[in-house]
């Protein structure tokens, strides 16, 4: 047993442990100290998937993530590539499913090939004139109003743009006190997104109030009917797969801001292998495009526009897979 005693000038309140304790207690203390070490390890290691301890800081948070996008060992971090404590991990192979492929193209073939055998010449006049509708490109090249609206809708390209390649600079802005109550660098791109979705529909709905007068239901045909609502759905079915594929923190480019995403093998990356989400998008303009337009908006561009569309997507996609 160990008994502890005074030792030395007679001093109230002191005592020595005796050497066998002494050895004892220094060794309880070195295994507390290495078990604190590891939780502390533990502990920082959960903040990576998104854990908020009561006693961790907003500083030391931004930096936990700023080591996981730029680990040491410099590794460029993009969808699957990383685990979530920066390590390479084997990228499963993707497999396209024939059978989905088919049925989505049938699905989209089917009531064209309708569209063209029952109701005659309609189909064929339609797009004759929508093509013929380019022949006034110099004009909408000459129109403030369509480039306010590439503006307005370059802005959310020029936002994720900046986000993507600038993503360090970017988690040193979310910690400023202007950004820093709208959570996450996700949750802060989340609410950019609702903001420059005002910039891009607002410019739209301008453009299209001023270009032409509004169209009327009636003077909708049905085969602006079926193939709008063809690639509208189309559209939406992709983007909202995207969502259940990856989540918010994959759409939101959570992988470049700290959040780790998780590689996607299955639906909507196993019938279209690039950017489905951008070409859902696509997609759906199109078709919004193709219900409300009227001679007039094609003669001021209305295709034009779609065009424009396509434009900044492929440029997103091109960043994406480049930077």
């Amino acid at each position: 047993s160990c008994v502890v005693g005074p030792s030395g000038p007679a001093r109230k309140g002191t005592y020595w442990a005796h050497p066998g304790c002494r050895k004892k207690s220094e060794s309880i203390v070195m295994k507390s100290v290495s078990f604190h070490s590891a939780d502390r390890e533990e502990i920082e290691g959960k903040l990576l998937g998104g854990s908020n301890k009561p006693r961790v800081t907003c500083e030391r948070r931004f930096n936990e993530i700023l080591r996981y996008v730029y680990p040491p060992s410099k590794l460029t971090s993009a969808y699957g590539k990383q685990d979530v404590n920066g390590e390479k991990m084997d990228i499963p192979k993707l497999e396209m499913n024939r059978k989905l492929q088919l049925f989505m193209f049938l699905c989209m073939l089917l009531p064209q090939v309708y569209c063209w055998t029952m109701l005659g010449d309609e189909p064929y006049l339609l797009l004759s004139r929508w093509v013929s509708s380019f022949q006034h490109w110099q004009n909408w090249m000459h129109s403030p109003l369509f480039w306010m609206n590439f503006a307005a809708m370059a802005v959310e390209r020029a936002c994720y743009t900046i986000v993507w390649t600038q993503s360090r600079w970017f988690i040193k802005l979310c910690k400023t006190s202007a950004l820093k109550e709208w959570g996450t660098p996700v949750d802060v791109v989340v609410r950019l997104f609702v903001i420059n979705k005002i910039f891009q529909f607002g410019g739209l709905f301008l453009w299209y109030y001023f270009s032409a007068p509004w169209f009327k239901f009636a003077e909708i045909t049905l085969y602006q009917w079926i193939t709008g609502f063809q690639l509208i759905v189309f559209g939406q079915i992709l983007n909202n797969a995207i969502y259940r594929a990856i989540g918010k923190a994959g759409v939101y480019y959570g992988v470049r801001l700290g959040q780790p995403v998780p590689y996607c093998t299955g639906f909507p990356f196993n019938v279209f292998t690039a950017h489905p989400q951008y070409f859902g998008s696509v997609s759906t303009a199109i078709g919004a495009g193709i219900l409300v337009t009227t001679p007039a908006h094609e003669a001021a561009g209305l295709f034009g526009v779609c065009c424009s569309v396509i434009v900044q997507y492929v440029f997103m996609g091109v960043v994406e897979e480049q930077c």
